[in-house]
């Protein structure tokens, strides 16, 4: 069976590609897996940055829900976000979401674990949780809003509010927005700007961040 989850190397950089287009890149249990075994197999010391996307334009439309209950057997599901969630975290280097077309629920989660997000003009970030019923996995929440100002987390988990990309750029869940047409130029960028930078320092320095967001400082 073919990896819903594609991935290469090139020089420093990673490519991780969401790859599920028929369902818009939905994050079923099967991607959810597939990107903990992606990263977790990547040991190329060379790799300084990883580069997060969905494929067609599409970040991702979130859980897919036939993996959804709304029941206590969610927690499985939950379970396997926080695997990805922790995966991301814990890659050496500098994870980076290229975030193109909706972000939404789980991916979310997903997005806001790596290190840095970009967003095309024309991206919308949304949690649509109360809406269907559910209560958002209170981890993630937990995890979220030691990088979240409350009023961001409010209108994401609460209202269910559609940020754009230049809003979400405003309230801080993405460092930058660029026009449409220009995501190659914009990982070209930064993936420069990371070649230059020692592999080490780079760990070091996340691993103070993280620890940082967490409060273990």
């Amino acid at each position: 069976m073919a990896s819903t989850v594609k991935h290469w190397n090139e020089g420093h950089v990673c490519h991780v590609v969401i790859d599920n287009a028929a369902h818009k890149n939905a994050l079923s249990k099967e991607v959810l897996r597939d990107l903990v075994a992606v990263l977790a197999a990547n040991e190329n010391p060379d790799i300084k940055i990883v580069f997060l996307r969905g494929a067609g334009g599409i970040f991702s439309a979130g859980a897919d829900l036939n993996d959804i209950t709304g029941t206590a057997d969610d927690t499985g599901y939950d379970e396997l976000v926080t695997a990805a969630a922790d995966a991301i975290g814990a890659f050496p280097g500098l994870v980076m979401a290229i975030v193109e077309g909706p972000c939404f629920g789980a991916a979310v989660h997903l997005a806001l674990s790596c290190d840095m997000r970009i967003a095309e003009t024309g991206a919308t970030f949304r949690i649509p949780a109360t809406s269907l019923g559910l209560l958002y996995n209170p981890d993630a929440i937990g995890r979220l809003a030691g990088s979240l100002a409350p009023q961001t987390l409010a209108r994401l988990f609460i209202l269910g509010e559609p940020l754009t990309a230049e809003q979400a750029c405003a309230s801080g869940l993405v460092a930058e927005t660029y026009p449409r047409g220009q995501t190659e130029d914009r990982m070209s960028h930064f993936a420069e700007m990371m070649v230059a930078n020692d592999r080490d320092a780079v760990v070091a320095t996340k691993s103070l961040l993280r620890d940082l967001e967490r409060g273990a400082c």
